[in-house]
């Protein structure tokens, strides 16, 4: 809503936030974009026009941010932060509100990254971190969300925006139904953002990311493996040692899922492959160990895996 002078005289900064209403005086804002922006008369008008007219129209708790992305250019996003003080704005973009979505949610959710890069140059590497771990109604961070569509620019931009232990933090955090970022981005087939991850983080962090559980209590390899991802799995492979590979197939699978009864079927049936082919002994060795657990043989005839993994299972010599 727009503010009377009687609101803003004693307000330092042109814009500031009271509760979910936030108020701007005009005449403040312009002399700020004119003097500190350095802005012409006539781009400072068109740029208080877009801000008051979003003001006016909507609170915070009225789909403020996803309406700005939507109706708003990045210049005028970037001057109504700068134009707030450092703590209103931090307050301002950790607000939630529909769907408990903040505006980091709002804009990774549907692949703004241009505002996405406004937001996190107008904060410092420790709210940064604070913004980005803020999880919506189902678990979910920004970077869950980035990773689901496939942004990879906006995953690569949030990881690199944050020191590497809270980099390390983010990504192991789970959302409501269990899945890490690296789950989600497996689910749409985004090997690139897989990429993205493994370059941001140390070889230990990145072997225990992928030995977290998701969704179905799976690994990433697991889950790559029973949903047929076999550019991920190839990814995967790509990026660890043999010894390293070795170690993630030997993760044990839950046994009390029927889901995964139908993967480790064709698990074993692959396995058995490798075996009549002379595949590398540690690999057989690491898996026959598992061989002997008793577990439920369920045939999948509508799916076959057998192929993915001789293809990536055989340890290069």
């Amino acid at each position: 809503m727009a503010a009377s002078a009687s609101n803003t005289t004693t307000v330092q900064y042109p814009i500031c936030i009271d509760g979910d209403n936030i108020y701007c005086d005009d005449t403040k804002l312009k002399d700020h974009l004119t003097h500190d922006f350095h802005y012409n008369e006539n781009d400072a008008d068109r740029i208080i026009e877009q801000i008051t007219r979003h003001i006016e129209q909507h609170s915070l708790s009225d789909d403020f941010w996803w309406s700005a992305a939507e109706e708003m250019s990045t210049e005028a996003i970037r001057v109504l932060l700068h134009s707030i003080e450092y703590s209103q704005v931090i307050y301002m973009l950790s607000y939630q509100h529909r769907e408990e979505y903040t505006a980091l949610n709002w804009c990774a959710a549907y692949n703004r990254y241009e505002v996405i890069k406004v937001i996190l140059d107008s904060v410092s590497g420790e709210e940064c971190y604070q913004l980005l771990s803020i999880t919506d109604y189902d678990g979910r961070t920004p970077l869950h969300e980035s990773c689901w569509q496939g942004d990879t620019e906006s995953v690569k931009l949030m990881l690199n925006r944050i020191n590497q232990d809270m980099r390390y933090s983010l990504l192991q955090m789970a959302s409501g139904r269990g899945d890490t970022p690296l789950h989600l981005a497996l689910y749409n087939r985004h090997t690139d953002v897989m990429n993205v991850v493994h370059d941001s983080v140390t070889q230990t962090q990145w072997i225990n990311l992928l030995q977290m559980n998701g969704d179905g209590e799976m690994t990433v390899l697991q889950e790559a493996a029973y949903c047929n991802h076999q550019s991920y799995v190839d990814t995967i492979r790509d990026s660890v040692s043999d010894e390293e590979w070795i170690k993630l197939l030997s993760t044990p699978i839950p046994e009390y899922n029927q889901r995964i009864h139908s993967y480790r079927s064709d698990y074993w049936r692959a396995v058995d492959m490798i075996d009549e082919l002379r595949a590398a002994a540690r690999v057989k060795s690491v898996l026959q160990t598992e061989n002997n657990s008793g577990m439920l043989y369920c045939h999948n005839p509508l799916w076959d895996f057998s192929k993915v993994l001789y293809d990536r299972l055989l340890v290069r010599g």
